[in-house]
C-alpha cells in the first residue's frame, strides 16, 4: 500500500485484509465475532447435521481469522499469515470487503489471488 489507506489497481486478499487491519482493527475484529455468532446460532438451530458440521467450521474459521489479526504493529505480516489458510482468509476477506465497501468483483478477483498463492 503506498498511502494508509490506499489500495494497488488489482488487490490481492492480503492487501484488502491488511487495509482493514489498518483502518479500523477493532471493528474488524468486532465484526468477525458477530460473523462467528451468527454461524454458532445455525449450528444450534439447524436440524441437518451436514449443515450444522459446515457452520461450525465456519464459525471456528471466523474465529481463526480473529486470532490471526490479533494485535501487533505489523499488518501485512498478519495479512499474509491469515491468507496462508483458506477457510479463515476467505472470511477475513468477506468481512474486509463489506467494511470497505468493495464491488464483489474485487473481492472475486482477490479471492483467486489465494488460490494462487498471491
Amino acid at each position: 500500500m503506498s498511502g494508509i489507506y490506499s489500495l494497488p489497481e488489482n488487490p490481492s486478499a492480503a492487501d484488502i485484509i491488511e487495509r482493514s487491519i489498518v483502518a479500523h482493527p477493532s471493528l474488524f475484529r468486532d465484526m468477525l465475532i458477530r460473523q462467528a455468532e451468527q454461524h454458532d446460532d445455525y449450528s444450534r438451530l439447524t436440524d441437518n447435521p451436514g449443515a450444522q458440521r459446515g457452520a461450525i467450521a465456519s464459525k471456528n474459521a471466523c474465529l481463526r481469522a480473529y486470532d490471526f489479526i490479533g494485535e501487533g504493529d505489523n499488518a501485512r505480516s498478519r495479512a499474509e499469515t491469515l491468507c496462508t489458510e483458506t477457510g479463515p482468509a476467505v472470511i477475513a476477506l468477506n468481512v474486509a470487503c463489506k467494511l470497505q465497501c468493495l464491488p464483489g468483483h474485487v473481492r472475486t478477483a482477490a479471492a483467486v489471488s489465494l488460490d494462487k498463492g498471491e
